[in-house]
């Protein structure tokens, strides 16, 4: 006895959703492992202040990051509704990986100093610092609008509104899961984040330079 259509309908939702939220958390987590200002203020404030105040930043900064990466997506999803905009932006999108490749490769290749200390300001509170930190990266709304696209583009990830909220909270997930290891590890690894600093980026350049390349094959595929 087969099962019946509502309870394959019901399974199927489920799966997309738990595709989008692996899919979400590990972009998010990828996108901001390497050492950057983020990373290194909370890492800074950990270690002069208390973790506390550190994961209080780092919340301060996901809450920016979640709103970030919905407003990126559910933009995307108007993209994606229009075919010819779509194309355009996805043949753009694979120019952006191509380019972030040679980004990382070059900042592996370069980054044989440490990094130069980061400065913490006087804030009393960190949440806010965190989200105005964050808030400066105008990077994050379209790297998750072309992610997304690209995702929906290889069919591993649909446009419907509660797979987006799943991939933004997911995101959110990731980057402070991503900001909790820095926090309570950056004193055990502090004399390492130059070495991680170089191979990240090496690992990031790999990873766009798949996605550049798969994208290019379909273009050219079609």
């Amino acid at each position: 006895m087969g099962l019946k259509p509502s309870i394959l309908e019901n399974k199927t939702n489920c799966m997309t959703l738990v595709v989008a939220f692996i899919l979400g958390f590990f972009i998010a987590a990828v996108g901001i492992v390497a050492p950057g200002m983020l990373n290194m203020t909370i890492a800074k404030i950990s270690v002069s202040e208390s973790k506390k105040e550190a994961l209080l930043f780092a919340f301060g900064a996901v809450v920016v990051v979640l709103i970030q990466c919905f407003v990126g997506v559910y933009f995307a999803k108007f993209i994606d509704a229009n075919p010819s905009v779509s194309e355009n932006l996805k043949k753009f999108g694979t120019v952006i990986f191509i380019l972030l490749t040679f980004f990382f490769l070059f900042n592996g290749i370069r980054a044989k100093k440490p990094k130069p200390e980061v400065q913490i300001k006087n804030k009393k509170n960190r949440f806010v610092y965190g989200a105005t930190l964050s808030s400066l990266n105008m990077f994050a709304v379209p790297y998750y609008a072309f992610i997304s696209l690209t995702l929906a583009s290889k069919e591993v990830f649909d446009f419907e509104l509660l797979s987006i909220v799943v991939f933004s909270i997911a995101a959110a997930l990731g980057t402070y899961t991503i900001f909790y290891l820095y926090a309570i590890l950056f004193k055990k690894i502090e004399h390492k984040v130059s070495f991680i600093s170089n191979n990240i980026n090496f690992l990031i350049a790999a990873i766009t330079g798949l996605v550049a390349v798969s994208s290019m094959y379909k273009l050219l595929a079609t």
